[in-house]
């Protein structure tokens, strides 16, 4: 499993103050986490984390809602030189 600075992760305990996401704000050997909740961090084996992981949202996850696609429209070209999901019966300009 990868982490990257700014990934939220659910652990399988929850913390004393009653959180159980964390983001992350050190790589390395160890990871370090800020608790969601409190704010108090922690160094974590990386080995150790790997196993206590629930849950990993990416940020740019976060910021999406579910079920809408980003702003910008239609996404790359296919083959046919057409954004994905247009219609193909559109007269082009």
């Amino acid at each position: 499993m990868t982490f990257e600075v700014d990934d939220q992760v659910r652990l399988r305990k929850a913390h004393p103050c009653g959180g159980t996401d964390w983001v992350v704000f050190r790589l390395g050997a160890d990871i370090g986490l800020r608790c969601g909740t409190c704010g108090h961090r922690v160094l974590v084996p990386r080995r150790e984390l790997e196993r206590r992981v629930v849950r990993l949202l990416r940020p740019q996850e976060a910021e999406a809602s579910p079920g809408v696609a980003p702003a910008g429209g239609g996404g790359a070209p296919t083959s046919s030189g057409r954004p994905r999901g247009a219609d193909p019966t559109a007269a082009t300009s």
